[in-house]
């Protein structure tokens, strides 16, 4: 099996999603090799090359992309940050998985996707929920008729603390400003609609309540308060391609209630994604499935072994999403096929819908369907 030789952008020993998801899988991942990482300052880079034994490290994207030895690079910096390091992986013709959102809004995303094209270079999103092995297997089972004919409604939530509420880390200042492209809307409703699409079908319309419940958090125990601009409420209701009913409710600074991420009634049964934890997010968290079917009770399903792609050993949860993300983008014509920039820029367009619909109090139509991989 030829192996990819992956660089990662933002993989600080201080913590971060890279330490927390990349890091583990792709050390775990057979085809896979870390010889590279960057941090913005050369000696936190070069701590996280020798605590892992990697070869080379760098104090920018643009020089670890230009590493010959660097097939892949990783984009696991701030949002406002992946335009530059995804840009730097374009102009060194790599080819790039980039955590998600893609970009800030969805111009800039649809400018990554285009170049990237254009360069003709491979790309992946970080919507690695569709990856795991729990949604594969209910996305066929749905497909089977395990629910019946047809799909009638659908649920999602999504709650917890995360950059909500009444103070915000010193760190996390840059998450209050909208521009900056992370909140409520733009995280757990969008992973979870796109696990959504993926199971059962794309949204077809949509209403919203998009809105800032905490408009000023304290910075810290400093007592200086900033305006919060990004959403910490959302609330949707729509309709499927197929027929179905969609709501939604995705909440921000407040303690998780751990309801079901995504519940689904069909014409003979239904089925309840949960997460484990307190707070579980579908793209981060261990799932386990629930269903019943007629007038039985509910009873767990138990995953086949077949959907599972990734080391044993590998811990439950981010490591084992992203990895099976991983491993989507080395096989080739695997299906689904890992989600790329394309897929990205479509859900940047759905919630952009979702805030016209909550700017204009009016229902909005999906503008056509979405690719073929999400029908």
């Amino acid at each position: 099996m030829p192996v990819t030789r992956v660089g990662i952008a933002g993989a600080s020993l201080s913590g971060g999603w890279a330490l927390q998801s990349h890091v583990p899988a792709l050390l775990a991942l057979p085809g896979f090799e870390i010889v590279a990482v960057s941090t913005t300052r050369l000696s936190s880079a070069e701590r996280t090359a020798q605590h892992f034994g990697v070869p080379n490290f760098y104090d920018s994207t643009e020089a670890m992309a230009a590493d010959p030895l660097v097939d892949l690079v990783t984009v696991t910096v701030k949002i406002p940050d992946h335009e530059a390091a995804v840009s730097a992986a374009i102009a060194a013709r790599k080819n790039v998985y980039c955590e998600w959102p893609l970009g800030v809004n969805t111009l800039q995303a649809a400018d990554l996707r285009d170049r990237a094209n254009a360069a003709g270079i491979q790309t992946v999103i970080g919507l690695q929920a569709r990856a795991t092995p729990t949604l594969r297997f209910l996305r066929d089972l749905l497909v089977s008729g395990y629910l019946g004919d047809r799909v009638l409604s659908v649920h999602a939530s999504s709650t917890g603390f995360g950059n909500g509420g009444p103070i915000l880390a010193p760190d996390r200042e840059w998450a209050a400003d909208d521009a900056n492209g992370l909140s409520a809307l733009t995280v757990r409703t969008a992973h979870t609609l796109d696990a959504v699409q993926f199971c059962v079908g794309s949204i077809e319309t949509v209403s919203a309540d998009v809105r800032v419940a905490t408009p000023f958090p304290a910075i810290g125990d400093t007592g200086r308060l900033v305006e919060r601009t990004a959403p910490d409420q959302v609330l949707i209701q729509g309709s499927l391609a197929g027929g179905g009913t969609l709501t939604g409710r995705f909440l921000l600074g407040v303690r998780g209630d751990n309801t079901p991420l995504i519940t689904i009634h069909g014409t003979d049964g239904t089925i309840i994604v949960a997460g484990e934890g307190d707070e579980p997010q579908i793209q981060m968290a261990s799932l386990r499935l629930l269903a019943a079917r007629r007038n039985s009770s509910f009873e767990e399903l138990a995953v086949p072994r077949r959907y599972i792609r990734t080391p044993h050993d590998l811990a439950a949860g981010a490591p084992s999403s992203v990895g099976e993300n991983y491993l989507s983008m080395a096989a080739a014509g695997a299906s689904p096929p890992s989600p790329d920039f394309s897929d990205a820029v479509a859900l940047h367009m759905l919630l952009d819908l979702i805030r016209l619909a909550s700017v204009t109090g009016e229902r909005q139509v999906a503008p056509g369907p979405q690719p073929e991989r999400l029908a």
